[in-house]
């Protein structure tokens, strides 16, 4: 690429002289010491925007309403913003872009505009990147070309999982798979699932990804989905298959709290009723233990194996009990001491907002920050969902506000922020869990 006399890339050099222009100052120099005086440093600005761009499309648009000039400022901008013309312009003057590493990310062209979340199907921008991406595609851009995020090295994420995982831009994936985006990359379909209009996963679907995969139906059963559910069925998926920890979908779906009839869905497409897990829990016992007494009553109904230990009976009677009589079995466990296997029950109860069934485990001496899947507390699990009560009951139990989870290495709080955007259980109440964290001496950013 060529270089200006100043060591800095011609375009770059020329972006900086055309915003100096723009901001009516007679040459860079001045419009830099403008920049200084100001605290800011425009090249900074200009990589902090692409960052923005390409992880939290609100921040990118309160930078780019604040300094419109940042539109202007090269290549990956546009790239970010799908500005065709201007990526034509600089294609046309060098065409070897086209299929360089570079900028910020140091990563392909294509890659920028199928990442940027302007390209998310609500935003007023997602035609002009999608139509980047065919100018890119038709110059000679690789549809197959991923990027590697450093928390998971060992995954390499596409082009085709930005556009329908990340975005749900249903014309920009017809676009990469009509290009020959590789279709099995083992993340796409997987989070194709979490968008609510399914339009990604339909269209993957139907353009032949495999529905073999556990993990892709337990994703769907993350939520109430029951349209997602039919669609994977329907598509072949083996309810029984079991997961990398040794669980079916039958199993999953109970763990997470899902209705009765998403049970029952998965019963009818001939899941195994009586399947064990590699402790030896059954659907039938997840369901007691976590009070899920509709549940219980259809899989007896169904045939399943009603067999419970004591203690079994005995959560399972705490979680579904009022509070009257909640008191009076707390009062006299049979054991004197919870066994330690029944603590993770904590986290996963605070997951699907089984509030009588904490306290009881709480009562009982069980550790508030017991971890759960991904490392996460009670606390984390509640904040994620939004649940006010149950952070409230937590705290008051002195639950750590500052313990990170082990997959991701965020607060509780962190993970309130991100439930907030992410998380369509449908029920949180963000704002009075925000309060009460703040309230207990949690740092939000």
């Amino acid at each position: 690429m060529a270089r200006s006399s100043s060591g800095a890339p011609a375009a770059f050099r020329q972006a900086q002289l055309t915003i100096a222009a723009e901001q009516g100052f007679a040459s860079w120099p001045r419009f830099r010491a403008f920049l200084v005086e100001s605290g800011l440093d425009f090249q900074e600005l200009t990589a902090k925007f692409i960052d923005a761009a390409l992880d939290d499309v609100r921040l990118a648009e309160e930078m780019l309403a604040r300094h419109p000039t940042i539109a202007g400022a090269g290549f990956f901008v546009a790239l970010v913003l799908g500005d065709v013309a201007r990526v034509e312009r600089a294609i046309g003057d060098s065409p070897a872009l086209v299929t360089s590493k570079g900028g910020p990310k140091n990563w392909q062209p294509l890659l920028y505009a199928c990442f940027s979340r302007f390209a998310g199907a609500r935003s007023a921008r997602a035609s002009d990147l999608t139509a980047t991406a065919r100018l890119l595609l038709a110059r000679g851009a690789d549809p197959k070309a991923t990027q590697v995020n450093e928390r998971w090295p060992e995954s390499p994420l596409s082009c085709l999982y930005a556009a329908s995982g990340l975005n749900n831009n249903v014309e920009l994936t017809g676009l990469l798979l009509d290009a020959g985006a590789r279709i099995e990359d083992g993340e796409s379909l997987y989070h194709s699932t979490e968008h609510g209009d399914l339009a990604c996963f339909r269209l993957l679907l139907e353009r032949g990804a495999s529905p073999h995969n556990a993990n892709v139906l337990n994703h769907m059963l993350d939520r109430e989905e029951m349209d997602g559910l039919r669609l994977l069925l329907a598509a072949g998926t083996d309810p029984s298959r079991v997961n990398h920890r040794g669980e079916t979908s039958l199993h999953w779906a109970v763990w997470r709290g899902r209705s009765a009839a998403i049970v029952e869905a998965l019963l009818d497409a001939g899941a195994a009723i009586d399947a064990r897990r590699p402790d030896g829990v059954t659907a039938y016992v997840l369901a007691v233990r976590s009070g899920q007494t509709e549940t219980a009553k259809l899989l007896a109904s169904r045939g399943a194996n009603t067999e419970l230990s004591v203690l079994d009976r005995f959560v399972g009677d705490c979680a579904a009990a009022d509070p009257a009589e909640l008191a009076r079995l707390a009062a006299a466990p049979p054991f004197e001491e919870l066994p330690e296997e029944y603590a993770r029950l904590l986290p996963d109860f605070a997951s699907s907002h089984r509030t009588s069934a904490v306290r009881v485990l709480l009562a009982a001496g069980v550790n508030v920050d017991t971890r759960g899947e991904l490392g996460g507390t009670s606390l984390h699990w509640a904040c994620w969902k939004g649940y006010a009560d149950l952070v409230k009951l937590l705290l008051e139990h002195g639950a750590s506000l500052t313990v990170e989870d082990t997959q991701f290495h965020a607060p509780p709080a962190g993970w309130l922020d991100h439930g907030r955007e992410n998380c369509h259980e449908g029920d949180g109440d963000y704002p009075l869990v925000e309060q009460l964290l703040r309230e207990a001496g949690a740092k939000i950013e």
